[in-house]
């Protein structure tokens, strides 16, 4: 198999503690040729000190740096490093992660003898408590899935709900350069950048665990639905209305109709009522009625704050 140029952007945001390992993970990976690609957007801690300590002991690295004071758009810094890329293929990988040994050598050899534009795979999901890992797919005492996970055509699936675990993507450059990168409108990238893909190529998965996914209080994604001020369900509302142009059939709308439902849920529990209340419009215009959609009308109305016990709502 030809190898090919597979480039790896890694943005740090205050991931001193963890960014010397993930950058390691890329060294150390079974597969090269690879493109290192180092992003600080704006830490405060030592993450810097790290990253160029690291850089001036890996100077045999094919590798390039970026560095940002203050904090800029976190798609925005990843598209500049995409712009900076030369490889076929592409990863994102945030600096608290790690890209666990054949992870690359995988996804190439997936994508290089298919014709899907984007890999992923099964993951670690490691929590701040020692030995809190888990299994983002569930598997049995033999490492085989216990249920199957859809590829190809997934479009409906991530339009209904976040199936995959992005941090194991794999993009080919070519399509991800064709459609823009990512959205810097948004504050966070994966969900649009899922179905805005997943609308026009097939995606292919790969039972290997390739990447350890780090599940931290202080990451960005914990945000998501911070109470009363997230500035993510913002991001998420403009996605479901670019999904709402995108779809083409009944079915895609019904996958439509659960994911603005299941989103005005999390935003009433929260206490984001003003966000909440631009769902359940954009659930009227496609079409959500009954019984489920005039209670939450009702909260979002009353504004019935129930956020102390958001965990209770929600589950």
């Amino acid at each position: 198999m030809k190898h090919p140029l597979v480039s790896i952007i890694c943005t740090c945001y205050n991931h001193g503690e963890f960014i010397k390992g993930a950058l390691d993970s890329v060294r150390n990976q079974s597969y090269g040729p690879i493109e290192l690609i180092i992003i600080d957007n704006g830490s405060k801690d030592n993450s810097v000190e790290v990253i160029r300590n690291w850089v001036k002991y890996n100077e045999d690295q094919k590798l390039r740096t970026i560095f940002h004071f203050p904090s800029i758009n976190y798609c925005k810094a990843f598209n500049q490093g995409l712009q900076k890329a030369n490889g076929k293929y592409i990863i994102d990988l945030s600096g608290d992660d790690l890209l666990l040994l054949d992870h690359v050598k995988t996804a190439v050899e997936t994508l290089e003898n298919g014709h899907a534009g984007v890999y992923f795979s099964n993951a670690y999901l490691e929590g701040e408590k020692s030995g809190s890992s888990e299994v983002f797919y569930p598997v049995n005492e033999e490492g085989r899935l216990l249920k199957e996970v859809i590829s190809g055509d997934i479009y409906i699936h991530v339009v209904q709900k976040h199936f995959l675990c992005a941090p194991t993507m794999v993009f080919k450059a070519e399509i991800l350069k064709k459609e823009g990168g990512y959205d810097q409108e948004l504050s966070y990238e994966d969900f649009d950048i899922l179905v805005r893909l997943a609308r026009k190529y097939g995606f292919v998965f790969n039972g290997n665990i390739g990447v350890k996914k780090r599940i931290l209080k202080t990451s960005f994604s914990a945000k998501q639905y911070s109470i009363k001020n997230s500035v993510m369900l913002p991001s998420t509302l403009k996605v479901c209305r670019k999904i709402q142009a995108m779809n083409k059939s009944l079915k895609e709308n019904e996958a439509l109709q659960f994911r603005v439902m299941f989103e005005t849920k999390h935003a009433l529990a929260s206490a984001n009522f003003d966000t909440a209340a631009e769902f359940l419009n954009l659930a009227q215009e496609i079409g959500v009625f009954g019984f489920r959609y005039h209670l939450f009308r009702l909260w979002e109305k009353v504004r019935l704050d129930l956020s102390s016990i958001y965990r209770i709502l929600i589950s």
